[in-house]
């Protein structure tokens, strides 16, 4: 596969990404394309791929820590939060990645929780 094709690939990675927190079974397909392509594709959008998987690892990780906050009554307010912090960390990811993608740059650190 050539390197435009495997952008366009990272890419709708990305958008499967950014529409997440309305249906995480996007986020899956994307981490499914993303360990897929991983190996096969140049150095520089490997990171991209990597951005991705290490996304979806601290998303279910944060989720279920959301979910733990849901099962007691009392920190339902808390498990919200996470909630909505977790779709906005979410978006933003997808966002910084994608500006990444476009402009041809790797990512400089596709292991850390921020962006």
């Amino acid at each position: 596969m050539n390197e435009s094709n495997e952008r366009i690939l990272a890419a709708i990675g990305y958008v499967l990404f950014l529409v997440g927190p309305a249906g995480f079974v996007t986020m899956l397909i994307a981490a499914v394309i993303a360990w897929l392509r991983y190996d096969k594709a140049p150095e520089w959008l490997a990171t991209h791929y990597a951005f991705q998987l290490r996304t979806l690892v601290y998303a279910i990780v944060l989720l279920l820590i959301a979910l733990a906050c849901a099962l007691t009554v009392i920190l339902l307010p808390v498990a919200f939060a996470i909630w909505l912090l977790w779709s906005l960390w979410v978006i933003i990811r997808a966002v910084v990645g994608l500006i990444r993608l476009v402009d041809g740059r790797p990512n400089p650190d596709p292991s850390t929780f921020w962006v």
